[in-house]
């Protein structure tokens, strides 16, 4: 009778610690799956290839509070070709975002692939982005952080052909302005 009572004794105390545990597992994912999450990255320009933005991005699942920025590396206002403007002064990136909605996003057009590589070179630059969440009803919420990289190697190669509607609508009116005057003469 005492092995009997030992084991299911065990048994239980096994029992409850999976339930802690799967519990505890639970709690983590919903966490990571309810929370804000910033990232800054580089993307072209959708209007004009050659461009290249710095875009600031909440991909969580929540809105961030506070969200601000610090650089290895100080950032130029612009790099384009031959010309890394100053330093950056202001913007989202100096003053933050008091609010970030989830999935919206920051745009700055920040330069072109010469400019940029000339100014970073073969480095990167790491962005360190530290938020909260917002409007968070626990008392001991905790600043988040999240790293991302500014960097142009992967750039390199990619098509920045200009293949827009507005260009292609720009062309063909000045093929009429051409025809019209033609017409006229």
């Amino acid at each position: 009778m005492d092995v009997l009572q030992t084991g299911g004794f065990v048994v239980n105390t096994l029992t409850m610690l999976v339930a802690i545990g799967s519990s505890a597992i639970s709690y983590l994912v919903y966490k990571d799956s309810t929370s804000p999450d910033v990232i800054v990255y580089l993307e072209q320009n959708e209007n004009s290839k050659t461009i290249l933005n710095i875009v600031i991005k909440n991909i969580g699942k929540s809105a961030a509070a506070d969200v601000k920025f610090s650089f290895d590396r100080a950032l130029p206002r612009q790099a384009f070709d031959g010309d890394a403007s100053s330093n950056m002064t202001d913007g989202a990136f100096i003053q933050a975002i008091p609010f970030f909605a989830p999935g919206t996003s920051r745009v700055f057009m920040f330069g072109n692939y010469a400019g940029i590589k000339d100014f970073i070179g073969n480095e990167k630059i790491k962005v360190t982005s530290t938020f909260r969440k917002a409007n968070s009803r626990n008392p001991f919420s905790r600043e988040m952080s999240n790293e991302s990289y500014i960097e142009i190697q992967s750039m390199a190669y990619v098509d920045a052909s200009d293949n827009s509607n507005s260009r292609k609508i720009a062309e063909s009116l000045s093929k009429i302005e051409k025809a019209l005057v033609k017409l006229k003469q």
